[in-house]
């Protein structure tokens, strides 16, 4: 089996190409009318437009998928991402056996993590 890709279905493919390279970061590998391919270190993220918002759910309750990425200082990039308006589904970041994290939404409605992990 090969490396896996992650595919995302997001609401406005314009409006997440700007957040996921602009906000988070992530390089553009390639574009199209109806879909983008990014690559965030070694791994790569297909997007195609769908025509509604994702499925509200209790994130870390139901089962789910959610993409993590990981940060040095957790704290400071709540502060950059909290300062563009993104909304975080928790009021402070949690913590597991492996590190900090906490849970934010793409303008699709789609949760993801920001982690950073212990040292």
């Amino acid at each position: 089996m090969n490396s896996p890709l992650t595919l995302l279905v997001v609401k406005n493919i314009a409006e997440s190409l700007h957040f996921y390279t602009e906000i988070l970061g992530l390089k553009l590998l390639e574009q199209y009318d109806d879909c983008i391919k990014l690559k965030s270190g070694a791994h790569e993220i297909i997007m195609f437009e769908g025509t509604n918002k994702a499925t509200e759910y209790a994130h870390g309750y139901n089962a789910n998928s959610t993409l993590l990425f990981t940060v040095d200082d957790l704290d400071s990039r709540i502060k950059v991402m909290k300062s563009f308006g993104v909304q975080f589904v928790h009021d402070s970041p949690n913590e597991n056996r492996w590190g900090r994290y906490s849970a934010f939404k793409d303008p699709s409605g789609i949760v993801h993590e920001l982690f950073q992990l212990h040292v």
